[in-house]
């Protein structure tokens, strides 16, 4: 299991803000970035900017990779927890083809 930081470390430039959650050991890390172009509300308080999204990056030896990106903190920790336990990402679930009526009945 990974050990978290307990406090996040901002990251602000001038196109999102940013947030950082880094692991103790200093091999993984979940970036949440908020863009700030159209961050803003209409007349019925709808947002009409962009949602703030999570990426679960990890260090090599040029830099950090992106493994995947997540609407959620917790998803992207999950990510982390499977690739530290099993070296890869999470399988995607296969989909089923819907089959038409009429070729099943054949």
């Amino acid at each position: 299991m990974i050990e978290w930081k307990k406090r996040c470390r901002r990251q602000d430039t001038q196109l999102a803000d940013r947030r950082v959650w880094t692991s103790k050991c200093g091999h993984y890390k979940i970036e949440e970035s908020a863009i700030r172009y159209g961050a803003r509300e209409d007349k019925r308080g709808n947002f009409l900017g962009y949602p703030p999204y999570y990426r679960a990056m990890v260090a090599q030896d040029w830099g950090w990779e992106i493994l995947s990106t997540h609407r959620k903190r917790t998803a992207a920790q999950k990510q982390l927890e499977y690739y530290h336990e099993h070296g890869c990402r999470i399988p995607k679930k296969k989909r089923r083809k819907k089959v038409k009526a009429s070729e099943h009945d054949d």
